[in-house]
Order: C-alpha cells, then structure tokens, then sequence
C-alpha cells in the first residue's frame, strides 16, 4: 500500500470535558499509554509521524519515543498564533512540506479500514479528502451539510440536535495533498471565535479544487467524555483471542479462568476466584479469595480484597479495594474503597443516564454507568455513589455517604456537607 509521506497527529490538548480523569493521551490500555498505540500504528502508513503536543506534555511524548526507540517521529509544541487545531497545524509550517494527513491523538479507529479507502481518493488525485461517519444519536461535533448532488456544501459545528444539517459527523482525518493549501489561509480569514480551522475548511469547500469525502463505518471511538474510557476498553479487550498467562504468576487451583484473559506479571490470585474475559490484569495484582473480575481492564500494583466485584470497568494504577462492587465505572490511579462501598450502574426507570458537563445535562447514550472517579481519591466505608456520579481528584468521601450528584476536585464530603479537603 502507498504511504502517506506525513501524518500529523493533534496531542496539544486535554478537555476539561473529559474531568474527572486527565491526561486523556495517556490512559493506559492492555499496558500501553493512547498516544504510543497511535504513533505506533500511523507509522504503518506514513513515512513521518509529526505530533503536536502542548508544554505539558511534550517531554513525556518524547521520552516514550526514545524508551521504545521509535525513529521517523517528529514532536512539536504547539504555538499560540492561532487558537485550538489552527494553532496546532500552523505550528508545523516549518517542519513539514507536501501532503499531510491530519488525525487527532484521541480517536480510535479501525486503521486499516480507513486508509484503505483514503489512498484509493488520494490516487485519483484528489486535493482535498474528508471522512464523516453516520450518526443515529446526536454527537456534539461539525455536522456535513450536503447538497442535492450529495457533495459537502458546508461544515456546520455544532449545530443544536434538532438543527442537525444531516447525520453525517465529520472525523478529523483531513487529507491535503499540499499543506499549504491550508496554510495559506490562516493569513487571509478572518473569524472573532475559536474556530478559524472550521472556517478555512469551509473557504475550501467553496473553492475549485478537486475534492471528495467518504463515509466511514467501521469502528471508531473519541476520548471526548470520561464515560468514552469504557468504550475504548471494550474495543481494546475484544483484540485479547486467548489466555496469556505469565509464568510468574501465582494462580489458586482453586480458582476459575474463563475466556480470554491476559495477567501480567506477579500477579497473585487467591481461592475460588472467578476471572471472566475478555479482561487484563496488569503486573503485580493481587486478587484475594473470593472475588470476581468479568470484562474489565485492572491495572499495575492493585489490591483486589476479597469478596469483591469488578465488572466491566477500567481500574488504573495502585487501586485499593475491599469487598466492593464496581460496576461500569473508571477508576483513575491511586484510588481507594473502604470496605462495602458500592457504585450503583443502572437506573430504577432503566432511563439512560445523564451527566453534567459544563452545567448541561449531556447524554451519554448509555442505561448502564457506574462512578467515574479521579486519582488519589478514597471512599469510605459503606458508601454508595449514584449511576454516572463523577468524584474529582483528591476527594475524601465519607464512611456511609450517599453520593447522588458530582463532587469537585479537592472536596471533603461528611455528614452531607461538603469542605475544601485540606489534608491533601
């Protein structure tokens, strides 16, 4: 297959929609960080990986690439002429010449797929090439509007969902056969709002260039809200087809492995436990008696106390655990349960469940939805979080609360009250 000659990938960011996690680029899956997993993969079908990263999080980008000794990868930091994705691309100008292909570090897609089907528009010498994917639930994103001879008119960002132009989403996998097509835009228009790279693009639809889009319908996923964790370990989990079971671990006879199931190193599992795949569990685990891990994703150095319950949920790093049930939730590094803490994940109406993001209730299109709490937090005892509540990083809830609604970063809960946790 033909390689693209740049791929620049878009790692500048970090939603605050996505609190209360962080470091979205970093998440780990089956052991490996996001970004790694992209750069990795795009080197399959570009001869330069460009990523634009922030001051934040540029060091820790390079010294992945370094560790693994990957070549043919460029990191730059993004400047601030321009705002959001136009700042990100004009900060390349310098380093990069010809055609680009433009991905963003946080959507998962089906790679093969995809560029299969880009290369065969990009050899009828297109200059121009986008990709939107169809919709049946509203998605917060630019909307393709089209015409009557189903060419895009229009890129509508954003649209209300009962403006919706059409239910073809736009991705950001953007093909220029020449980046200064785009460049040379940024100088020209103008715009008052975050959004001169949705305006240039539409400058573009209206000039006489030969260009295309298609619609992509494989698997896709973006790292837009915290509850999108999920998503993407499921995909993640459904790549593990057998049982790899390190040589170094220390399995109960009297436990029970069904499925395929990947546990790392030291991992130490104790009686009459029940492992259910597709699931993966980091090195130097300890699962204890009795407890039962189905569908999910546990991390490095756990304790998984006895008589608890995982099921379908990502556990990150250093995570404490108790005779707990965690159902459909995410749980960021050095998070602690006390003994009996429960996440409830469904609704008593079976309604789906609604987050608050940014003071509006958003969709997140699923019936099922347990807590989604931030690093260095703990729970105490006999406590109970809501479907869908999400607890910031470095919260203290209280022995027996009753969490019903979003608790903010650095707050302590007791008696129903919350105070500034101050003892972090």
């Amino acid at each position: 297959m033909r390689r693209i000659k740049n791929i620049l990938l878009l790692a500048g960011g970090d939603s605050t929609r996505f609190w209360p996690l962080e470091n979205k680029l970093f998440f780990s899956f089956l052991g490996k960080p996001l970004i790694l997993y992209q750069i990795e993969e795009f080197l399959k079908y570009g001869e330069l990986v460009t990523v634009v990263a922030s001051k934040s999080n540029a060091t820790a980008i390079k010294r992945l690439v370094d560790n693994n000794n990957i070549k043919s990868v460029q990191i730059i930091i993004q400047k601030d002429e321009y705002p959001g994705m136009a700042g990100a691309i004009h900060s390349v100008k310098n380093h990069i010449k010809g055609e680009v292909l433009i991905v963003n570090g946080s959507d998962l897609i089906d790679y093969s797929t995809i560029i299969s089907k880009l290369i065969l528009l990009v050899n009828q010498e297109n200059k121009l090439i986008l990709v939107g994917k169809q919709f049946n639930e509203y998605f917060p994103g630019g909307y393709f509007k089209l015409g009557d001879n189903k060419k895009i008119i229009e890129i509508i960002e954003k649209p209300t969902k009962d403006k919706r132009p059409s239910s073809v989403v736009k991705l950001v996998f953007d093909y220029f056969a020449d980046i200064n097509l785009l460049l040379k835009y940024f100088t020209e228009v103008k715009t008052q709002n975050d959004d001169l790279y949705e305006v240039v693009m539409n400058k573009l639809l209206s000039e006489d260039i030969k260009k295309t889009y298609f619609i992509y319908d494989s698997y896709w996923c973006a790292l837009k809200y915290p509850w999108h964790v999920l998503s993407m370990m499921r995909n993640f989990l459904t790549s593990i087809k057998e049982k790899k079971i390190s040589q170094t671990s220390e399995i109960s006879e009297k436990a029970l492995i069904v499925g395929p199931v990947v546990i790392g190193e030291n991992v130490k599992i104790g009686d009459f436990v029940k492992i259910v795949g597709p699931t993966f569990i980091g090195d130097n685990t300890v699962v204890g008696d009795y407890s039962m891990i189905r569908e999910s994703q546990v991390g490095e150095d756990n304790l998984v106390g006895s008589f608890s319950e995982i099921a379908r949920s990502y556990i990150g790093n250093n995570v404490f655990l108790h005779r707990n049930y965690v159902g459909d939730s995410v749980l960021d590094n050095d998070v602690m349960f006390g003994a009996q803490a429960v996440t409830g994940n469904l609704k008593f109406d079976g309604e789906k469940i609604l987050s608050v993001v940014k003071e509006e209730k958003v969709d997140t299109n699923l019936n099922k939805l347990g807590a989604i709490i931030g690093n260095l937090s703990k729970i105490g005892v006999n406590s109970t979080i809501f479907p869908g509540v999400k607890i910031g990083k470095k919260s203290w809830i209280g022995p027996g609360e009753r969490v019903k609604y979003d608790v903010e970063d650095k707050t302590y809960l007791t008696d129903g009250e919350e105070k500034e946790n101050i003892k972090v």
